[in-house]
């Protein structure tokens, strides 16, 4: 059994690893190749107050780490690969027995074959002792092509693979598990701004110990957006949702939700618009359906930045023992950064949702969830930057043999000062405070203080290193 998995581990990540190899850029007369080796040295003390996240009895730790890192980079106008290898040595003051090397490396790719497809391949390795309870480490890889089929269709399909070992979010205990995601979908474009198209998801959820969170995903999904003039347009969603979980058959559900949307631009910067939404959850212990009307406003909304912010009513009616019920629900989609001036950015990002539970957290069954974060970073001279962040999240299980709400908020800061150009001064705190309902999680304040010192001999050359709203929220949240 342990062969099977180790074999499927490294299946997984080999898969990636080979595909990149195949992008490797080679130089030639038409095309110029840029080649970067860059070398660093880190050297961290880190203070935690709360090492292991209890409400009582907190555990204060000093971690000594001493990272050397190597980074080797390959471009040309249609390639980029990056191979990252981070070896870093953690000592720990209270706990010698956790001191450990740890072996962290990392290989991306991308390559452009022709004008209008692009496949991407990564592959991250973190070494970790897993074998340290409160510890967390995950290996990943992923690969993913995007291609332009005619001048208004797209195609799209990506496969993820994760092992990991952290904090479950039902229990708080850390355990290991396997996640596959796949996604693949279709679009079209018809007219200047509607738009269709179909998508499919699939996930499956596998613990190394038996686990009630393990489940197989099923998802194919439908969107429609349709101007009927240049102020006023139609959107239409639809998604089916088939879960399997692994323990507990019973728990198995469908779920199929649609809504429409009537939308009435009032500038070319600001819509307005009207929505009604349908949820219908099919399970064993008895249907769950919400009726969800609602009015909001979009502002500067693209395909991937702006803000949606809308208002509603949640109406459920439950075939169980729960009791029908109405909630206030505030329907948020935002994301979006502000260049105030030369010298600093805001980033902000939230979200909001209700739907059955998923990740780490399967078998809690319906939530309602709320996340809101920020990021500012400001340059107070030419060789001293700021930056504050913080962030919000609140999940609020209903079903009556949970009733249970969790609320996380983190706030923190920094300063960074380089006084050459191949060394960096830093310092950075943050404070987390999470209460739980639940009688599976205990509440608990987090204290952090980092203090290092990196020498760093030129600045690396990654055009693929932007800001995005994936990287920003796994920056404010993770």
């Amino acid at each position: 059994m342990k062969s099977n998995t180790k074999f499927r581990i490294v299946s997984c990540l080999c898969l990636p690893a080979i595909l990149i190899c195949l992008l490797l850029p080679v130089s030639n007369v038409s095309a110029r190749m840029i080649t970067q080796i860059l070398p660093t040295l880190t050297i961290t003390e880190e203070y935690n107050d709360n090492y292991f996240q209890t409400g009582t009895d907190t555990f204060e730790e000093w971690i000594t780490s001493y990272e050397l890192g190597f980074s080797v980079g390959f471009l040309n106008k249609k390639s980029q690969v990056y191979l990252e290898y981070n070896p870093e040595y953690r000592d720990f003051k209270n706990m010698d027995d956790r001191d450990s090397l740890d072996h962290n490396a990392s290989l991306s790719g991308t390559f452009q074959p022709t004008k209008y497809t692009t496949a991407r391949a990564n592959i991250a390795y973190d070494g970790h002792d897993g074998n340290n309870e409160g510890d967390s480490w995950q290996h990943s890889a992923g690969a993913s092509i995007e291609s332009q089929l005619t001048k208004t269709i797209n195609i799209f399909f990506s496969h993820d693979y994760s092992n990991s070992f952290d904090q479950q979010v039902r229990t708080g205990d850390y355990k290991e598990h396997e996640t596959h995601t796949t996604q693949a979908g279709i679009h079209k474009l018809f007219g200047e701004k509607n738009r269709m198209g179909l998508d499919f998801a699939y996930e499956k959820d596998n613990y190394k110990n038996s686990d009630a969170d393990e489940y197989t995903n099923y998802e194919p999904s439908a969107f429609m957006q349709y101007w009927m003039t240049p102020k006023d347009g139609i959107e239409a969603n639809a998604e089916f949702e088939k879960k399997e979980f692994e323990v507990n058959s019973d728990d198995d559900y469908e779920t199929i939700a649609g809504d429409i949307r009537y939308i009435r631009k009032f500038t070319r910067h600001l819509d307005g618009y009207v929505k009604y939404r349908h949820y219908l959850s099919d399970r064993s212990d008895g249907d769950h359906q919400v009726f969800h009307p609602s009015v909001g406003v979009d502002w500067d909304v693209t395909e991937d930045s702006g803000i949606s912010i809308g208002v509603g009513i949640l109406f459920h009616e439950w075939d169980n023992e729960n009791d029908d019920s109405e909630d206030i629900f505030f329907d948020i989609d935002a994301y979006k950064v502000f260049n105030f001036s030369p010298r600093g950015s805001l980033s902000i990002t939230g979200s909001s949702k209700y739907e059955e539970s998923d990740e780490e957290a399967a078998s809690l069954g319906y939530n309602i969830s709320y996340q809101a974060g920020f990021s500012l970073n400001y340059l107070l001279t030419k060789q001293l930057s700021s930056s504050l962040f913080g962030s919000y999240q609140i999940q609020d299980f209903q079903e009556q043999n949970v009733d249970r709400q969790d609320d996380t908020v983190e706030i923190g800061g920094g300063l960074t000062w380089t006084p050459l150009k191949w060394l960096q001064i830093g310092a950075n705190a943050s404070h987390t405070n999470f209460n739980s309902d639940g009688l599976q999680r205990d509440d608990y304040e987090e204290n952090k203080i980092t203090f290092y010192v990196k020498f760093i001999p030129e600045k690396p050359i990654r055009p693929d290193k932007t800001v995005s709203r994936k990287s920003l929220e796994k920056e404010i949240f993770d």
